[in-house]
């Protein structure tokens, strides 16, 4: 997977990470602007990168499940093989995490069943 700038991403995004993503950004541009919220992806793109390159990892509630914090989100992932992760969601840490991953955990679960079948 290649990104815009043709440089290799470490990481894939489920539908819900889309989402997350989309929804995330929209707020921050609305209400930081487009410079912070530029500069505020790009940190969880560094951090995304890094944590499929193994370089951070965190103990999380689920074995199979890494939860990172960064600057005001938690990054959660599933490492894919070889040095890949599958970012699952993106949540606020003001937000009840273990209660939203529990009540999306089923469409997690399928999210990334469909996208390991087009990965093999």
């Amino acid at each position: 997977m290649a990104s815009k700038a043709g440089k290799r991403l470490h990481y894939i995004l489920t539908e819900t990470a889309e989402n997350d993503f989309r929804e995330a950004r929209r707020w921050s541009k609305s209400r930081w602007g487009e410079e912070l919220t530029r500069q505020y992806f790009s940190d969880i793109h560094k951090c995304a990168q890094n944590l499929a390159r193994g370089l951070r990892r965190s103990p999380s509630m689920d074995p199979d499940l890494g939860v990172y914090p960064i600057r005001e989100h938690y990054l959660v992932y599933v490492p894919i093989h070889g040095n890949r992760i599958a970012i699952v969601a993106l949540i606020r840490q003001t937000r009840d995490l273990p209660a939203i991953l529990n009540a999306n955990s089923f469409i997690i679960r399928r999210q990334l069943k469909v996208m390991s079948s087009k990965l093999q």
